[in-house]
């Protein structure tokens, strides 16, 4: 075959098209979650991406929980699952190893059935399960939604549904009124889609509580005592401080999904709560709602438990260690430093708290030892005779199942970023504070895209403040005396 000479302007058109294929994002993976009839005790799913799989992958349901520190088997609760092709034809995917179904070449869709009620039976951490119970309906992202294996970096589409006039509500795109009609969201990855969660039914209630600096809602469902109002102005209070503190809001909207649940069991744990990218969960004994007639200590409860898990939006979702991310959803990864995560993240709720108390220095040095010291004092020895960094690989699976590696290594992670505190308030004259720390380890990461090593942390605090606090860190970092 002969040579034939291509025009140079058509090469470089040629070259451009490549370079924009290249460059162009992998296509969407859309999400149908359906909630056909009141009573029913389970959810159907259904994921459809437009190009077919060139080749035979994997369907991956979630067991490990971020920020959980544990494992959940929730593919234990799926049934029906079905994989179609091009031509429409369904089959039923082959069980792999671990929480894996075998998707073969040319599979486009995904159908299969969550059953939910079945999930708050068998999972006896309140903040693990996603539940069914009269007029209501809350589901935790994670335990519900899979991925197929390679696409977890692509964006998704979600539309959400439910019986008729059941309001719908998800954190990924929250809105007012509540409507029956399904509610559509985007998200940026399976992470922030598996990391949100689904309100509906007559019984959810939401407000719209400020929308300063951003939209804050909160998505309520009691059945206990409660009074909503103060509820939502001790929440709206503690959004507004810890985001003071931390002088920016990486987030566009902000929701606080607060249950109080009658326990089905004397085996079924309330009292733990879970923070997310947009959104922190609180699952709390129908017993301890805030009241209108509650006493003043038990707002300040309420004010603090929201402040902490509403920090963490910042600390670890936006400046973290190694370990956090990209996240292993099928076994709970090993991190070295859940001391920062827990600990700076519950400090820095601390300190913004205390900026709105009538004596900040008392309030401060008072929850120091409530929260930390006397969970150290309580320790047992073995724990203490670890280093920070092996105590935070033995919470990395069993934070809140033993909870005494959890306390302790908060604590130990608390009382740290305290001692740092005071070394650059000291040094700097009062100038600089750990808060400007960890606003520059917030920009960081996001510049960075990627978490700090350990032996890097020093640094990074003192190209924020100028002062080096790398002694301070490495004598909390040792086992303790």
């Amino acid at each position: 075959m002969g040579f034939r000479r291509v025009h140079p302007s058509v090469l470089a058109l040629a070259v451009v098209a490549c370079w924009l294929n290249a460059q162009s994002p992998p296509t969407e993976v859309s999400y149908r979650v359906h909630y056909e009839r009141a009573g029913d005790e389970a959810v159907s799913i259904e994921l459809e991406w437009p190009d077919p799989l060139g080749q035979a992958g994997s369907l991956v349901f979630p067991r490990a929980i971020p920020m959980g520190y544990g494992e959940q088997r929730y593919d234990a609760f799926v049934s029906d699952l079905r994989a179609f092709g091009p031509d429409g034809q369904s089959t039923a995917p082959g069980r792999e190893e671990g929480p894996r179904w075998r998707l073969n070449a040319g599979t486009r869709r995904v159908t299969y059935r969550v059953n939910l009620r079945q999930m708050e039976q068998d999972v006896h951490a309140a903040s693990d399960a996603s539940r069914v119970r009269e007029g209501y309906l809350g589901a935790l992202g994670y335990s519900i939604f899979a991925y197929v294996d390679g696409y977890e970096s692509r964006g998704t589409r979600l539309r959400v549904s439910g019986p008729e006039a059941w309001p719908v509500f998800s954190t990924l795109s929250p809105r007012l009124p509540m409507g029956a009609a399904p509610v559509d969201a985007r998200a940026a990855d399976f992470y922030a889609l598996a990391d949100s969660q689904i309100v509906m039914g007559p019984r959810a209630v939401v407000r719209r509580l400020t929308d300063s600096p951003v939209p804050l809602y909160l998505a309520a469902y009691a059945e206990g005592p409660v009074d909503l109002d103060r509820l939502s102005r001790v929440a709206a209070r503690a959004f507004r401080l810890v985001n003071d503190y931390f002088g920016a809001t990486p987030f566009a909207h902000y929701t606080v999904h607060y249950e109080l649940l009658t326990p089905i069991s004397s085996r079924h744990a309330y009292g733990m709560s879970m923070e997310h990218l947009e959104s922190s969960t609180y699952y709390l004994a129908a017993s301890s709602g805030l009241t209108a007639d509650a006493p003043r200590d038990d707002e300040g409860r309420v004010l603090s438990l929201i402040g902490h898990h509403v920090a963490h939006a910042w600390i670890p979702k936006r400046a973290y260690g190694e370990g956090y991310y990209p996240f292993q959803w099928e076994l709970a990864p090993i991190i070295d430093s859940i001391w920062f995560a827990e600990g700076f993240g519950q400090y820095a709720a601390i300190m913004a708290l205390a900026r709105g108390m009538p004596d900040p220095q008392t309030y401060r040095q008072r929850t120091l030892e409530l929260r930390f010291r006397s969970n150290i004092t309580s320790a047992p020895p073995f724990l203490k005779r670890l280093s920070l960094i092996e105590l935070s690989r033995v919470a990395s699976t069993r934070y809140a199942e033993d909870f005494r590696t959890g306390r302790l290594v908060f604590s130990r992670g608390g009382l740290m970023a305290a001692a740092i505190d005071e070394r650059i308030q000291a040094e700097s004259k009062g100038t600089t504070s750990l808060r400007d720390a960890l606003r520059y380890l917030v920009a960081w990461s996001a510049r960075e895209r990627r978490g700090f090593r350990i032996d890097e942390l020093a640094g990074l605090i003192q190209q924020a403040t100028n002062v080096d606090t790398r002694t301070v860190i490495e004598e909390w970092l040792r086992p303790l005396p």
